[in-house]
């Protein structure tokens, strides 16, 4: 009993020497975990040994780390994929509320922070924030585990626009104009991002969209730009503009310029979904624009464009189609280059509506 008391003692000490929070509430649950109703009896012995040691003890814990990994390793049974997922894809750590969600993104059970915990695998350096051990990290590099990782095509294949525009903002790390994208969709994003959750690829309950960390994100984004150049080409189709297509990975979405002769030149931007960003407004923002989107917008698009005329390029219009409609909110700036392109719209059997 002595020798394993001891072991938690250095255990202890360990954590409390990395513990950075002024409130020791959230430390004082980890002993109780680890040690249960022996917790403050552990704690007090850490204290003392702290103060025999003074300013050294940190060098004088490195001294006893492979006793330390031993016995974090032996309490590891049952929990090895979990332990393996943090090493693998979540960093060794993190915002505590992050690390809930993406576990169980990964399917593991809701309670398995609390057993990491209880194991010594994870601790918290302050309220709300975990790490691995140092000690552990060698070990931990040495599993192996088997943690399902989700198909990406396929998943993507079936979401809506919406889902779609929030896979794109964890994917790239990119969040929307407030106001914009509520004109757009006509909900606020972090309300909409609140209520997502899809599958085992993302989940937005904590406030923003939290990728399943298994996902890789390159494929992501580059299944994220196929599917969008492939739409963004039906899109074209459509509406039959003159010029060269062309995908555009800054602006994310297709684009064709197009020259109407003394008519001038309109930048087209086709978007099956967007994720209406400051990276799209500024976009070639000096230029005659017209972004278009596959969707229909929200019953205050109008009001809420009109409230915000300042903060868009004088040159941009949006063009959204929904079935055989197409809705126009023409730029501030009029010019020959947007009305010729108007010409197109008539000549592709769509039913034009003026939103301005």
């Amino acid at each position: 009993m002595g020798e394993q008391l001891n072991t938690e003692v250095l255990e202890g000490v360990y954590q409390l020497i990395n513990y950075d929070d002024e409130r020791e509430e959230t430390l004082i649950q980890d002993f109780s975990l680890r040690y249960g109703d022996r917790y403050m009896d552990v704690l007090n012995r850490v204290r003392e040994f702290i103060s025999s040691i003074g300013e050294d003890v940190g060098n004088r814990i490195k001294r006893f780390y492979e006793t330390l990994a031993d016995h974090s390793m032996s309490k590891v049974r049952g929990f090895g994929n979990a332990a393996y997922a943090l090493v693998k894809y979540m960093g060794l750590g993190g915002d505590e509320n992050v690390l809930k969600v993406q576990f169980t993104l990964m399917g593991f059970n809701e309670d398995i922070i609390t057993e990491l915990i209880r194991a010594g695998v994870l601790m918290h350096r302050r309220r709300g924030v975990l790490f691995v051990p140092e000690y552990l990290i060698p070990r931990l590099l040495e599993m192996s585990g088997d943690i399902p990782i989700p198909n990406i095509r396929e998943s993507l294949g079936d979401l809506d626009a919406l889902e779609l525009v929030a896979v794109e903002s964890a994917a790239f790390g990119s969040k929307p104009i407030s106001w914009l994208f509520r004109a757009i969709y006509g909900i606020d994003f972090k309300e909409f991002v609140l209520k997502t959750r899809i599958g085992n690829i993302l989940d937005g309950s904590i406030g923003e969209p939290i990728l399943n960390p298994v996902i890789d994100l390159r494929e992501l984004r580059t299944v994220i730009h196929e599917m969008k150049d492939s739409s963004a080409r039906s899109m074209r189709r459509i509406i039959s503009p003159h010029g060269q297509y062309t995908y555009s990975r800054i602006a994310r979405c297709g684009i064709v310029y197009t020259v109407f002769g003394e008519g001038g030149r309109e930048l087209i931007m086709l978007y099956p979904w967007i994720l209406p960003s400051r990276r799209i407004l500024d976009y070639h923002s000096r230029e005659d624009r017209v972004i278009i989107i596959m969707h229909r917008p929200g019953e205050e698009f109008t009001d809420i464009m009109n409230k915000h005329v300042s903060d868009l390029p004088p040159h941009t219009g949006f063009v959204f189609i929904s079935g055989n409609e197409t809705m126009v909110y023409k730029p501030q700036s009029l010019d020959r280059a947007f009305d010729s392109f108007l010409d197109f719209l008539y000549r592709s059997n769509l039913r034009v509506i003026y939103l301005n």
